[in-house]
């Protein structure tokens, strides 16, 4: 409660107000939320630990075989299209579904404005994922989703978003998500 009285008092003692206070609010009440029971999680929580990526049967294939694999054919198409079905399956952890997490992840915004607030975006694990590279599989991309507004102090920078997880597939313009978050605070990263 100490907290409370102390982020009010400073907000409208420096005149910004009600709006200063709702600014600082979300500050505040990150510190406060990340206390109680709350699951830190790494980005190979999100992978079942029985679950063995297809290898790559081009790493096995002739020059040949590529070819008549890309040829245009009715059967080359079927075949990349199974290759590609192979290659999206991310599996996700069930158990994780309801849990109340913390997780180290990089920001990809999807609705943001000039000034780097957003409610929805992509928490990834590593710079430029969705951006400058192709995605990560969906069991790698978390969509997040904040109630209010979320200011992202550097798009270049790590943070902690701490919230209740969901197994649940979200697409956007920019990758499909395997689960679904929703943010109760995003804090600046440390270790």
């Amino acid at each position: 409660m100490k907290a409370i009285r102390i982020v009010l008092l400073v907000a409208l003692s420096l005149g910004g107000g009600w709006m200063a206070m709702a600014n600082a609010a979300w500050w505040w009440s990150s510190d406060e939320s990340v206390t109680g029971e709350l699951q830190e999680l790494s980005w190979d929580d999100l992978i079942p630990a029985d679950f063995q990526q297809p290898e790559n049967p081009f790493n096995t294939m002739t020059q040949e075989a590529i070819d008549k694999l890309l040829d245009g054919s009715d059967e080359s198409n079927a075949e990349l299209t199974r290759l590609q079905e192979a290659f999206d399956y991310a599996p996700t952890v069930e158990a994780l579904d309801g849990k109340r997490v913390r997780l180290a992840a990089y920001v990809t915004p999807l609705d943001f404005d000039e000034q780097m607030q957003l409610k929805e975006f992509l928490l990834v694990p590593y710079m430029g994922a969705c951006i400058h590279t192709p995605p990560p599989p969906a069991n790698q991309i978390v969509y997040a989703m904040s109630p209010t507004l979320v200011e992202l102090k550097s798009p270049y920078e790590p943070v902690w978003a701490v919230g209740v997880l969901h197994v649940d597939t979200t697409n956007s313009e920019l990758a499909e998500a395997g689960y679904r978050l929703e943010v109760e605070a995003v804090l600046p990263y440390s270790e």
